[in-house]
This record gives structure tokens, sequence and C-alpha cells, in this order.
């Protein structure tokens, strides 16, 4: 088995060159690379969808929703700055990377997923077709097992205290206690 490592400029993607019984070879990503795929193709169908706006929307809908956007955004960066020269897009940890608990990070513990989630929210509504709305419900399931898988690495790489960071701080949605979006 032989490990190739794809350099992107803020992340490496695994992949794992196997030799299945008849000698042929393929290559296998891990977990974490599949669900980066994953979420790419979900968020081009809510943000890249070829097609043109199926119904109107009133002003302040299109009001609210680049509200929405714009706030996500300034989530999003506020919770990149947090992580530093450690952001990446797989969800496995830096090696040298330490648990951030502050800024962004005491209110939800996934708070770039949250800023995405919101402003894909958004971008789907803005759209008014169908499709990008399908696009976000296979977003929101991606992200929640992503933040699951990541979670776990998390665990094992922090042990007690993530699981201390993860009991008093919510997944997604702050002030939430308990439900989908804030499995611990």
């Amino acid at each position: 088995m032989t490990t190739i490592l794809l350099r992107e400029p803020a992340q490496r993607l695994r992949w794992e060159a196997m030799e299945d019984d008849a000698g042929s070879r393929r290559l296998r990503a891990d977990r974490g690379t599949w669900l980066v795929a994953a979420q790419v193709v979900c968020l081009g169908i809510v943000w890249l969808w070829p097609a043109p706006p199926m119904w109107g929307l009133p002003t302040w809908v299109v009001v609210g929703c680049w509200t929405a956007i714009a706030a996500a955004l300034l989530l999003g960066l506020w919770g990149a700055g947090g992580l530093g020269r450690f952001l990446r897009v797989h969800p496995r940890p830096a090696e040298r990377a330490e648990l951030r608990t502050g800024g962004a990070y005491r209110l939800v513990r996934h708070p770039i997923y949250a800023a995405v989630l919101v402003g894909s929210t958004a971008g789907a509504v803005l759209a008014a077709r169908p499709e990008p709305l399908i696009g976000l419900v296979g977003l929101s399931l991606v992200l929640h097992v992503k933040a699951g898988y990541e979670e776990g690495l998390l665990r094992e790489r922090f042990g007690e205290a993530y699981d201390t960071y993860a009991s008093r701080v919510p997944r997604l949605v702050p002030g939430t206690r308990d439900s989908w979006f804030t499995r611990r």
C-alpha cells in the first residue's frame, strides 16, 4: 500500500494506492476526503445550479438572504481566523494544531460549518429553484456527518479537554442543547 498526499493550498487530502486480488491498482480515499468531495458537490448544487429562478421572491426575503450571507461570511472569517495556519478543509486536525475554544469557537464548536450552512441556506432561497434546496439538504447531512467524524478525531487528539469543551459548547447553533445539530 502506497500513500499519496495531494498538496493543495490549505489542505492535504489523503489517497491510498491499493492493489486488489488481480494485481490492479486503484486509488482509495479516506473518509474525510470523501466527505470533502461530497461537500463540494453539494455546494456546487446550491450555488452553481445553471438555471433561472422558477419563482419570485419578495424584497424583504432578498434583503434578509443577503444579510444572512454577509453574517455567514463574517462568522466564517472569524472561525477561520481562529484556526490561523491550521485551517484545513479536511476534517483531520493538523499535526501541531491546538484545541481552539475562544473567539467564534466559544459560541459553537464548528463556526465555519455553521457559516457555510447559513450562507448556503440563503443562497438556496435566492436561487428560487428546488434543486439548490435539495442540495442544501444534502449539504446539511454531509456537514452533520463531517462534524461528527471531526469530533471523533478531536477526541482522539485532545481527550478529556475536548469532552469538557463539547459538554458546554453546542455543535452548530448557539444557545441550543442536545438536538440533531448539537450531538456530542
